[in-house]
């Protein structure tokens, strides 16, 4: 994610909820408040919201799992109402809509993926694979 104010990019160190790697960010000593370095804006709404998205986002996959694709679909499009720049949720949103026989919603869907990360595994694969269905249906 990155700061609203000044557009720095900070991560979460692994292990240590909260509190930020690579120098972009640090974490301000609070557990409720994180600050960015470079401009000290409070970014603890911020991380509140990306926490929900997430969350939203892992009950999506464990509702995938069990086949129930619609009530997954809800819980991921409110994860990407909530984080519209995470390629992960927009992958997710492909292979639901694939699942559902809805294949140009899941296409349009591993696209925007791509544009947040053009290195998305998921979105990269799945729309190779349709290409080679494309290009098998039109050998027949």
């Amino acid at each position: 994610m990155k700061c609203p104010v000044c557009g720095a990019v900070y991560r979460p160190r692994k292990g240590s909820r909260g509190s930020i790697e690579q120098g972009n960010h640090d974490h301000s000593g609070s557990s409720s408040s994180l600050t960015c370095r470079r401009c000290k804006a409070d970014l603890s709404d911020l991380c509140r919201l990306s926490d929900q998205a997430i969350w939203y986002h892992k009950q999506a996959l464990d509702l995938c799992t069990q086949g129930r694709y619609p009530e997954a679909t809800a819980q991921n499009n409110r994860a990407i109402a909530l984080y519209y720049s995470n390629a992960d949720f927009h992958a997710l949103a492909g292979k639901l809509s694939a699942l559902q026989g809805e294949f140009p919603q899941a296409i349009s869907s591993w696209q925007q993926a791509l544009k947040f990360d053009p290195q998305n595994a998921i979105a990269c694969n799945c729309l190779q694979v349709i290409e080679l269905i494309g290009k098998n249906i039109r050998h027949c």
